[in-house]
C-alpha cells in the first residue's frame, strides 16, 4: 500500500478537522505546509489548522495589486487565529527540482476600479521544498475537474484539498458559528457604463 492509499484508507470516514489532525499530528509532524489566501474557504481551513497547531507553516499566496484592505485583513486573521509561522509568496519560483513536478496555485487577481479579473499561476517550488505534505487551501477558483480526492499525490508531495466536500453554505455556516470576519471587499458594487442611474453590478471577490 502506498502512502497516499494508506492516508486515504485512514481518512475516508474522517471529517475535515480530524483529517487535518491526522496529517499534522500523526502522519507528517513538522512536515506539513499550508498555502492560503483571504477567501472565506481558506479562512475556514486556517481556523481548523490553528486549533490543531498554530505553529503550522502558512504561506499566504498573493499577486499585486495588494489592497490595503487585504493587508489589514490578513494581519487581523493572523492575530485572531494566533498563527505563528506565516510568510507571503508571489509565486515566482518556476524552477522544478529534480525528481519533482511544478507545484502551482491558481489565483484570480482583482483590480480596485474594474469588475474583471485576471487568472494567474503561482509557482511555489522553492517554498514547498522542505515539506512532505501540502494542504492546498487557496480556493480562489473552482477546483479543476481532475481534482476529485481530498488526498492525492503532486510530484513528491502528498497534496490535500481539505474542503473538497464542502459547499458554499457549509463555509458560510462555519464562518457564522466561529464569528470569523469576512474581507471588507468581499462584496463590491460597480455601475454599468451606459446603464440607467442607480444600476449596479455586484461582484464577490473573497
Amino acid at each position: 500500500m502506498t502512502l497516499r492509499q494508506d492516508i486515504r484508507a485512514f481518512s475516508v470516514d474522517l471529517d475535515t478537522p480530524d483529517l487535518l489532525r491526522l496529517l499534522i499530528k500523526d502522519k507528517f509532524p513538522g512536515e506539513v505546509v499550508v498555502t492560503a489566501s483571504l477567501m472565506a474557504s481558506s479562512i475556514v481551513a486556517l481556523k481548523m489548522i490553528s486549533d490543531i497547531d498554530p505553529a503550522t507553516p502558512v504561506i499566504f499566496c498573493q499577486r499585486p495589486p495588494v489592497f490595503d484592505e487585504s493587508t489589514e485583513y490578513r494581519a487581523r486573521i493572523v492575530d485572531l487565529l494566533g498563527l505563528q509561522n506565516v510568510t507571503m509568496n508571489e509565486g515566482h519560483e518556476p524552477e522544478v527540482r529534480p525528481g519533482d513536478k511544478d507545484h502551482c496555485e491558481r489565483m484570480a487577481v482583482h483590480y480596485r476600479d474594474l469588475p474583471g479579473r485576471s487568472i494567474q499561476l503561482l509557482h511555489l517550488n522553492d517554498c514547498l521544498a522542505p515539506y512532505k505534505c501540502w494542504i492546498s487551501a487557496v480556493y480562489h477558483l473552482p477546483r479543476e475537474s481532475s481534482v476529485r480526492n481530498r488526498v492525492d499525490v503532486d510530484g513528491r508531495l502528498i497534496k490535500v484539498d481539505p474542503l473538497i466536500r464542502w459547499t458554499k453554505d457549509d463555509v458560510r455556516a462555519f464562518m457564522r458559528e466561529h464569528a470569523l470576519p469576512y474581507h471588507k471587499m468581499a462584496k463590491r458594487e460597480f455601475s454599468y457604463d451606459g446603464g440607467q442611474a442607480g444600476d449596479t453590478h455586484s461582484t464577490y471577490h473573497f
